[in-house]
């Protein structure tokens, strides 16, 4: 028998009107893969499911190595035709599917119109099978993917640390260099409300005196309804994070990356 969380899940999806959230995942901390496994699990919470497109080869931490999964199957594959999308989803855990993505972040500049219309078909189906698209984001902040570009969400994870600190204001900086217009924020491992507040109240000073991006307070992983917040509507210009937008940005940023290199 279903639970009743279950029921609402299936009914959200059902009757969801407009494709789920995209939403690129950054984290700052000592172990950025742990952290972003706790977080993506925390995403799961009232049965909901969640497809992480995972930038990240395994020399430099996939998802699929975390989880002891044979790598493999990346979504390239399916740009070329060798697979339906759907094939390279590997479900690690209740409600969490990883589609390894780190050959696509480096092709992506040398698709030709072709490869795109499979790539906003193949999203488009990775939306429809989930509440909330995450992009587990590879590199820098000095030099963001075009899908961690091209996401309608941002969310910037940091652990109550020294080091979770001053990779936050890394990431910070970088993020508003590129054009990002606010940046959600949670932070893990604080050890009482107070101190999570405080880091975050520290990153918002950060942020304005040195780079003017909005910060957005989502609260604590452990102790805050993540899912809920991730998954509801950003405001009056988010009621969903569309597939067609998601590309529209994706080709924008994948032809200048094309010009640049």
């Amino acid at each position: 028998m279903l639970h009743a969380s279950d029921q609402a899940a299936g009914l959200r999806r059902l009757f969801r009107r407009t494709p789920s959230a995209v939403v690129a995942l950054f984290t700052a901390g000592r172990l950025p893969r742990a952290l972003a496994l706790q977080t993506l699990v925390a995403l799961t919470e009232g049965a909901r499911r969640v497809v992480v497109l995972d930038e990240h080869a395994p020399e430099d931490g996939s998802l699929l190595s975390a989880f002891g999964f044979p790598e493999g199957g990346d979504l390239l594959g399916a740009l070329q035709g060798q697979h339906d999308v759907t094939e390279n989803m590997r479900e690690v855990a209740d409600g969490l599917w990883v589609v390894p993505a780190a050959a696509t972040v480096h092709a992506v500049s040398l698709l030709d119109d072709a490869h795109h219309a499979r790539l906003e078909a193949g999203i488009t189906e990775l939306q429809r099978r989930a509440d909330l698209l995450a992009i587990h984001a590879v590199g820098d902040a000095r030099r963001l993917t075009p899908f961690a570009r091209a996401a309608g969400r941002r969310l910037l994870v940091v652990e109550a640390s020294g080091v979770g600190a001053r990779g936050a204001c890394q990431w910070i900086k970088g993020l508003a260099a590129a054009g990002a217009g606010s940046l959600e924020v949670a932070v893990s491992g604080a050890r009482d409300r107070a101190d999570a507040t405080a880091l975050f109240a520290s990153l918002n000073d950060f942020t304005g005196r040195h780079v003017g991006l909005p910060l957005v307070w989502r609260g604590e992983v452990e102790r805050d309804g993540l899912a809920d917040s991730m998954t509801a509507p950003l405001g009056e210009r988010h009621p969903a994070e569309g597939a067609s937008a998601f590309i529209r940005r994706l080709r924008a940023w994948s032809a200048q990356a094309g010009v640049a290199g």
